[in-house]
């Protein structure tokens, strides 16, 4: 007999298991999305034998199509989450990790997607032999690494700025490293995550255009989804599937919005770190219906049980801090055996591509670097200009916010494929360069991860800090200077950052505009890149991709590291 039907029949109490009206709607959601998920899901997992690659494009396949993409969509942010919380702790907390981590982190953000699909469909086919889950495992790594390296960084950041008066309360109160991460440190990163999830949503809505068709054996296999869906409309110079496919993606983005980003968000709220209590809140009907619902507290609460176990359950066995250190010896050891794999794996990794690439064509990079590298700078600080007022004037106001998350959303995520052909046409019509329009068509890949991490570091920011900045009458240019620039730069620098990969996936599709069987392009890295994968040259195709490296190579030596730096030496809330 349980201990709750023991309770009630010594109060002479009839046990009685109720439900209310938001159970009824909290269940008929999932039941419906699980219903969904199953019918996908079974679709994903055919033999490559039956794989029909003959994808139409048709109307009436447009709701399936937005299933099939937002399936993976939720499983590579799944993934994405895993990875960014696991590579940013690790980043964060161990040096030797870091000196690898994030220079590796900072160059997959900007090694074009092409690249990835392109190199990354062998291993996942040789993992599901003969079966089409290996095309999906394809699509969702590009959709993975459209969000998991800007998550990483929003990870490793909060926690490299963690308030040094928390670290405080932590010892005061005698916490364990695991009991002071997971009640400390890690809640303090999740603000900045949720936002940074958002943000990342765009790149993988940028990504499914290009992910959802896999280059294999010298052919195109279009798998069912939104992605395929435009990719086909553009190539048929289709206004009216365009339109359609336009509609879906607000739609989803909406119903996203709704019932995962929004509830998500008003739950992060309560690791927001200030002192003073605001009863300012973003408001969210998912989140009041889900913490009313009745079945799902029982259901929660032996997770939470769970969870208290997780993190406080060694604390009665483990000492608070541990006087045990490794042998300096060993230390060493271990510290040299690490850097020998990393240079081992490189100068491997190296000597095998410098036998793939023409060495012929190296020189000629240079010049296409140039061009690419002035317009993603131009369009780097216009999105500055742009995302670091409006994000501070949207953060401040959570009725502002509201409103804006939404719009901001849905204008994110709509691939900046879409809007190329209205460029295309005003080009051709005009009989004007590219050269100009490339700046803003890249700044639609970029402003928004300014604007998501502007607005992220604003809705942290401790309601005291703002109110003590009204009590001193701050306004005007002291005001942006001496209170709101230092506060945020933290979080400006991990969307510039963000934003940078982003702008160099976007030059890759502004140098090169198609509309139907038009084309109009500029002189690039991005063209070349774009080029060698359309005529499937995959030695000149990873020259490029080497190239761009090298690019953010030097970026993040004289210019992220540096500013690394700063940010842990005087932006930091304290």
């Amino acid at each position: 007999m349980s201990l709750a039907l023991q309770k009630q029949l010594k109060n002479n109490k009839p046990f009685i298991f109720s439900l209310n009206s938001k159970d009824i709607i909290t269940f008929t959601i999932f039941i419906i999305a699980i219903t969904l998920y199953k019918h996908g899901w079974h679709d994903m997992h055919h033999s490559l034998d039956q794989f029909q690659p003959e994808v139409k494009g048709s109307l009436s396949q447009l709701p399936y199509d937005m299933l099939r993409t937002t399936m993976r969509l939720v499983i590579g942010m799944f993934f994405s989450f895993i990875f960014a919380i696991t590579a940013g702790v690790a980043a964060a907390k161990n040096k030797h990790l870091e000196r690898i981590i994030l220079p590796f982190i900072n160059i997959m953000e900007s090694v074009p997607l092409l690249g990835f699909i392109t190199f990354s469909t062998i291993i996942f086919i040789n993992l599901f032999p003969n079966s089409v889950m290996g095309l999906e495992a394809a699509a969702i790594f590009g959709v993975f690494t459209g969000q998991a390296w800007n998550m990483a960084l929003v990870v490793y950041q909060t926690l490299r700025i963690v308030p040094k008066e928390i670290q405080e309360a932590a010892q005061l109160f005698n916490l364990s490293p695991w009991q002071k991460f997971w009640r400390v440190e890690f809640p303090y990163t999740i603000p900045g995550l949720i936002w940074n999830a958002m943000v990342s949503q765009s790149a993988a809505w940028f990504a499914i255009v290009a992910a959802e068709i896999i280059p294999l054996s010298g052919k195109d296999m279009p798998l069912h989804g939104v992605g395929t869906f435009i990719q086909i409309a553009l190539n048929n110079a289709d206004v009216k599937m365009i339109i359609w496919a336009v509609l879906a993606i607000i739609i989803n983005i909406m119903v996203f919005d709704q019932l995962f980003f929004r509830p998500l968000v008003r739950w992060s709220e309560k690791f927001k770190y200030e002192s003073v209590k605001t009863h300012k809140h973003n408001t969210s009907w998912f989140y009041n219906v889900l913490s009313d619902t009745l079945l799902l507290k029982r259901i929660i609460r032996p997770i939470k049980n769970t969870a208290e176990i997780f993190v406080n359950g060694g604390r009665r066995y483990l000492p608070a801090r541990s006087s045990y250190a490794l042998p300096k010896t060993l230390k060493l050891f271990s510290v040299i055996s690490w850097y020998a794999i990393v240079l081992y794996f490189c100068t491997t990794w190296s000597y095998e591509l410098w036998h793939y690439v023409p060495k012929n064509e190296i020189l000629s990079m240079v010049p296409l670097m140039a061009k690419t590298t002035l317009r993603v700078l131009a369009a780097m600080l216009l999105s500055l200009v742009i995302g670091v007022p409006v994000g501070v004037w949207i953060g401040l106001s959570p009725k502002a916010t509201r409103i804006a998350q939404p719009i901001i959303q849905i204008g994110s995520a709509l691939p900046p494929n879409i809007f190329f052909p209205l460029v295309t046409i005003a080009l051709m019509a005009t009989n004007t360069s590219l050269n100009l329009w490339t700046i803003p068509l890249i700044m639609m890949g970029t402003t928004w991860y300014v604007l998501f991490n502007v607005i992220a570091g604003v809705t942290t920011l401790p309601q005291e800090m703002i109110e003590l900045a009204k009590l001193f009458k701050l306004t005007g240019r002291t005001w942006w200077l001496r209170f709101m620039l230092p506060a945020i730069f933290p979080y400006i620098l991990t969307g510039v950052i963000s934003a940078a990969g982003g702008a160099w996936n976007s030059a890759i599709c502004a140098e090169l505009l198609q509309w139907g069987v038009s084309t109009v392009h500029t002189s690039g890295l991005g063209f070349y890149i774009s080029k060698a994968t359309i005529d499937n040259a995959l030695p000149q195709a990873a020259l490029g991709c080497v190239a761009m490296s090298v690019l953010v190579g030097l970026c993040i030596v004289f210019i992220w590291n540096p500013l690394y730096k700063l940010t842990e030496r005087k932006y930091k809330i304290s």
